[in-house]
């Protein structure tokens, strides 16, 4: 009977080397493919985190443009009214209606006591003087101005009435001052209260503000609490009264 012949053991073990060396580069190049994976996922991410902050900063940049934009437009409208209001409100001074101011109507506001005059000419004749008046305490006063007349104003502003600031008392306390029925006022009966330390007043009521002594409707000095109606258009002067509405 024959002897079976042993293969070398050596030629097993190389075998088994060449299977371990086909399973590592096997592994291997499953990781370099998953690490490649990896890596091309982490570069997109990357990507779209750069285009995300970009959107971000393009917005930001939008947003400060249109803030100074928007501050520069109020400032504009500021500087506007600002230059509108200067443009409409008339220091003292003495003007020559038609060629410094325009005739019309204006509205003055007295500084402590102020002081009207309209003359004819500018000789500084008693003679000239259209119309003159004094206005105390704050007051104020609507006065008609035509072309041609010289017109001083001192310790006041005056307004185009179109421009000027209302007169309506916020409390419903109608004192020292003119007021026009119909607008600051509404026509009706009103209860005429004395106001004065000296205890006397004056009141008066004028179909227009020429100031003129033809436009007085009526007029009174006042020692004690009176009653008084007046009309729409009408003008209404008081002097150390008060009237409640």
């Amino acid at each position: 009977m024959s002897e079976k012949i042993k293969k070398p053991f050596y030629k097993k073990w190389w075998m088994w080397g060449i299977a371990v060396i086909i399973l590592a580069v096997a592994a291997s190049g499953g990781e370099d493919e998953d690490g490649l994976a990896d890596s091309e996922e982490a570069t997109v991410i990357e990507e779209e985190q750069e285009a995300k902050e970009e959107v971000i900063e393009e917005k930001a940049e939008e947003d400060e443009e249109e803030a100074e934009v928007s501050a520069e437009a109020e400032e504009e409208a500021e500087d506007s009214t600002e230059e509108a209001s200067d443009d409409t409100v008339i220091t003292a001074g003495t003007y020559k209606i038609g060629e410094d101011i325009p005739s019309g109507e204006y509205l003055i506001f007295a500084n402590g006591m102020g002081y009207i005059e309209s003359a004819s000419d500018s000789t500084g004749e008693l003679d000239s003087i259209i119309f003159n008046d004094n206005l105390a305490n704050d007051a104020h006063a609507y006065v008609t101005l035509q072309d041609g007349e010289y017109f001083k104003l001192q310790s006041a502003e005056m307004y185009p009435v179109e421009d000027a600031p209302s007169v309506k008392p916020d409390d419903g306390v109608y004192a020292d001052g003119m007021y026009r029925v119909g607008d600051d006022i509404p026509a009706g009966e009103y209860q005429i209260i004395l106001d004065s330390s000296i205890g006397m007043g004056y009141y008066e009521v004028a179909s227009d503000s020429t100031h003129q002594l033809g436009s007085i409707v009526t007029n009174e000095n006042v020692e004690a609490d009176t009653y008084l109606t007046v009309s729409e258009g009408q003008y209404l002067k008081l002097q150390d009264v008060k009237i409640q509405n």
